[in-house]
């Protein structure tokens, strides 16, 4: 960066450099005939610095859509052939253009994101119900971090870590956006489950429909409309999605009441799940021990319920040691 530019960015509001920087990299990625895998860990690395970057680059992104009319210039049915110096003219105005909309978009979330954000946590083992003006309501489960943002243009949301479940009410003028990691889910009149696994990050669609979009820049971004019953997983480098029953739906929210929910649960995925929601922690040492199926409904906070059933089905060996208990045969 040279002198000038350091000077330039020292006047500027950090919304703002976020949003010349947002500009920088989209229409890098956008133009550039030589985008690079560095270039998308680049990208990569700055989207996750912090849910500000995302959100401006989300907020452009949108943005460019909106401008595909520009794409007419270079239809034939414009005429005659345009040079490349008149093209490089048409790109020089168009980046100028993304800029200014960057910038703008900066100055709203300086004061839409920043100003008044509030940000909600449970501890291990906690709950909180969430009401918000717009009258949706929001379920943090355990060990969650959520940021809420509402303003009279947007509502935006980021699940920093955890799991929480969305009752939005719908307003097509006003979307409810949710960023979680490098991705995002737009409600389109909905109920949908959200959890952060830190390697994955897991949607569910209850009822209504949504839209969820990835900004990993290794793929192009591409919307996938969720219907009822949906499960979308997203890593870093894939997408898939799932059907599940309403019932299996069901279990997986049931820990709204309190219960875990297991039906032919491998012990160590139960297990895992338990942990979750308390600080002493199960460990299996035997893997056959950790292949084991198990069924039932078990209170969240009560780790003995599960090793005490566990220990009489299967006849198992458990051992406290401090804060853990060992599971072995």
């Amino acid at each position: 960066m040279s002198d000038q530019d350091h000077e330039e960015h020292s006047t500027m509001t950090r919304s703002e450099v976020i949003g010349v920087r947002a500009a920088d990299w989209m229409l890098t990625k956008r133009l550039s005939e030589s985008w690079s895998k560095e270039d998308e860990d680049g990208l990569d690395s700055w989207l996750a610095e912090s849910p500000a970057n995302l959100l401006a680059y989300w907020r452009l992104d949108a943005a460019w859509g909106s401008a595909q009319r520009l794409k007419a210039l270079r239809s034939p049915k414009q005429g005659p052939n345009i040079s490349s110096k008149a093209r490089s003219g048409y790109i020089a105005k168009l980046a100028a253009v993304a800029a200014i909309i960057v910038v703008s978009s900066a100055a709203w979330l300086g004061q839409s994101y920043i100003s008044f954000a509030k940000t909600y946590a449970t501890p291990v083992g906690g709950h909180l119900t969430l009401s918000l003006t717009d009258g949706s309501k929001i379920d943090l489960n355990t060990d969650t971090i959520l940021s809420i943002s509402e303003s009279q243009n947007s509502r935006l949301a980021t699940l920093e870590k955890g799991e929480a479940y969305f009752q939005i009410r719908h307003d097509e003028a006003h979307p409810f956006i949710l960023s979680v990691s490098n991705h995002r889910v737009t409600d389109l009149g909905t109920k949908f489950l959200v959890r952060d696994a830190g390697s994955r990050v897991q949607v569910a669609l209850i009822e209504g429909r949504a839209r969820f979009e990835s900004a990993s820049a290794s793929t192009s971004i591409q919307a996938t409309d969720l219907a009822p019953g949906d499960v979308i997983t997203a890593t870093t480098n894939s997408i898939s999605v799932a059907k599940k029953t309403a019932t299996e739906l069901s279990g997986d929210l049931s820990w709204r009441r309190g219960v875990l929910v297991f039906d032919g649960t491998t012990l160590a995925d139960a297990v895992s799940e338990i942990n979750r929601y308390n600080h002493e922690k199960v460990v299996i040492l035997d893997p056959s021990v950790a292949r084991l199926t198990i069924g039932g409904t078990f209170p969240e906070n009560d780790v003995s319920a599960l090793i005490d059933t566990a220990k009489q089905v299967f006849g198992l060996n458990v051992q406290r040691r401090g804060d853990q208990i060992v599971i072995s045969r």
